[in-house]
């Protein structure tokens, strides 16, 4: 057996391996020979199935397994001799001769290699990175309160219909009639295509064009309670809206009841602590808002200091025939740059956690699924939700296997981005 390596350039090289008849004869009869004692064919006694036979049927095949076997582990062997890493998997060049497996006896194999990058930026007090933080202003406590009380508002039957509310309606057009249908006037996108509707009680009729309200049809297939395909059933396109009912979205109120909705019963009983409650969420969501952006900073300023350089066409070849064309040239050219971002920061990121010796364990896993399942529950209002709900819901996302994976990069995302924020020197900036 014969390897030989040639430079392709500084980002990547090719390795060519040459396998001889002697490297390979012994292992193809021996396992023929297994192959032979496990066959049972009808007019021979089992393990007497005659050994031509036996080449005719499986020799091919048997020749084509232990050739890549030994050529596998012979390159293997030699980047390991050699100290050659890599990125992604070897790449059979394009450039060697098809191989003739019925009749050649020595093969030969090119493989393209992308050689991995060398990553070394010290992660200690002489690097600088920002960490912005947002004061909290009156506005904002005013505006988040605004944004609960809208939240957890209701629908309330008013007398006559405004230019926002919502109206139960029967449509009529001839013998036809679609009933207890829905008409927000707050989608209808042109103020004179309410007008119309503005003014009218319960009882009373408005003649309209549906395509003039809608001009989408999966819209008009909502209103009148068909699938879009079905809309050809009407080939009028005026109806006579029947109004039954007319609901104004209202606010909730500012109460205890409120208070005991969104904290518990009793746990807050007044304005002050309201508002304070509601400083707290703030700088809670301020807090996450920062640390996106300290992390966000971070993987600009490692990448700039790191320099990665990638050998970007072997990049797209391997994308291409690792997905096993899932994903066309083109598909590949538009998502390349994003591609390139987040895998030279998963090569810093791993040259870090080798260094520092960062290790993500199933309790790192649980407090990422945790703080994944507070935010969740944060966007529907329940800020206050127990460890012991928060803790159960983790659990079921990490039995979810790409769940479970998604979890696993995020909790190896913070602890490093946790191991840089305390190793570094974090300028604080307020705005």
């Amino acid at each position: 057996m014969n390897i030989t390596k040639k430079q392709i350039d500084d980002l990547s090289l090719q390795v060519t391996v040459s396998v001889e008849e002697s490297d390979y004869s012994e292992k193809v009869k021996k396992a023929l020979n297994d192959l032979r004692k496990k066959l049972d064919i009808k007019g021979f006694r089992k393990g007497m199935v005659p050994m031509g036979m036996v080449q005719k049927m499986y020799g091919r095949s048997t020749l084509l397994e232990q050739v890549n076997t030994v050529m596998s582990g012979a390159l293997n062997d030699y980047m390991e001799k050699e100290g050659i890493r890599i990125i992604g998997e070897p790449l059979a060049s394009r450039e060697q001769d098809k191989a003739d497996w019925e009749n050649d006896v020595n093969f030969s194999f090119s493989f393209d290699l992308m050689l991995a990058p060398k990553v070394d930026i010290p992660i200690d007090k002489n690097l600088h990175i920002p960490l912005i933080k947002k004061a909290i202003k009156d506005n904002d406590v005013e505006e988040y309160i605004a944004g609960l009380l809208n939240q957890h508002g209701t629908l309330v039957v008013v007398e006559k219909a405004e230019k926002e509310d919502f109206l139960k309606v029967d449509l009529k057009q001839g013998d036809q009639i679609i009933s207890d249908s829905y008409l927000n006037l707050k989608t209808v996108a042109k103020l004179k295509d309410r007008k119309p509707f503005i003014g009218k009680s319960a009882g009373e009729e408005v003649d309209a064009d549906i395509t003039v309200l809608f001009p989408k049809e999966a819209d008009r297939a909502v209103l009148l309670q068909v699938k879009p395909e079905e809309l050809d059933r009407f080939s009028d396109p005026v109806f006579t809206f029947m109004v039954k009912e007319v609901k104004r979205f209202e606010p909730a109120q500012e109460n205890v009841e409120l208070y005991d909705k969104l904290y518990g019963a009793g746990k807050v009983t007044d304005r002050d602590a309201f508002v304070e409650k509601v400083k707290e969420q703030i700088e809670r969501n301020n807090e996450g808002e920062s640390n996106f952006r300290f992390g966000q900073d971070v993987k600009k300023i490692l990448l700039e200091k790191a320099g990665i350089e990638l050998p970007e066409n072997l990049l797209k070849r391997w994308l291409y025939e690792g997905n096993d064309g899932k994903f066309t040239m083109e598909q590949i050219e538009k998502d390349f740059p994003a591609f390139l971002e987040d895998f030279r920061w998963q090569l810093v990121r791993e040259s870090i956690m080798k260094a520092a010796e960062i290790k993500v364990d199933k309790d790192d896993m649980v407090q990422s699924a945790v703080a994944m399942a507070r935010y969740q529950f944060a966007m529907y209002g329940m800020n206050d939700v127990p460890d012991e709900h928060l803790i159960k819901y983790a659990e079921s996302m990490l039995a979810n296997e790409k769940e479970a994976r998604n979890l696993y990069e995020r909790a190896e995302e913070n602890k490093v981005i946790s191991y840089i924020r305390q190793n570094v020197s974090v300028d604080i900036k307020e705005e």
